[in-house]
């Protein structure tokens, strides 16, 4: 085998390398691709949808990934949490403190 050769099969090895890598990253992505390109709420929007499941007053809010936790309080001092989808609001999970 000449240089040229090698060196060709080499970086057609690299290619195939990269294509399977890239495909492997594409298979990582969420599968909703609608909801990547949906705009988020905001965290004015977030702490609104929380006041109207209940919460009087709000401690703790962060964005974490797709999703808003909130934690604070109902009416009666009784603790909250909160989970939202960051990207249409809807709640996705919460509890009450006992």
């Amino acid at each position: 085998m000449t240089r040229l050769s090698v060196l060709a099969m080499l970086l057609l090895a690299a290619g195939m390398a990269g294509q399977a890598s890239a495909s492997a990253w594409a298979d990582s992505k969420p599968q909703n691709p609608a909801a990547v390109t949906k705009p988020r709420i905001t965290e004015a929007q977030a702490r609104s949808i929380a006041f109207r499941h209940g919460l009087v007053h709000i401690e703790e809010i962060a964005l974490a990934d797709w999703r808003w936790e909130i934690a604070g309080r109902a009416q009666g001092g009784i603790e909250v949490t909160l989970d939202l989808n960051a990207y249409d609001g809807t709640v996705v999970g919460g509890a009450a403190a006992p």
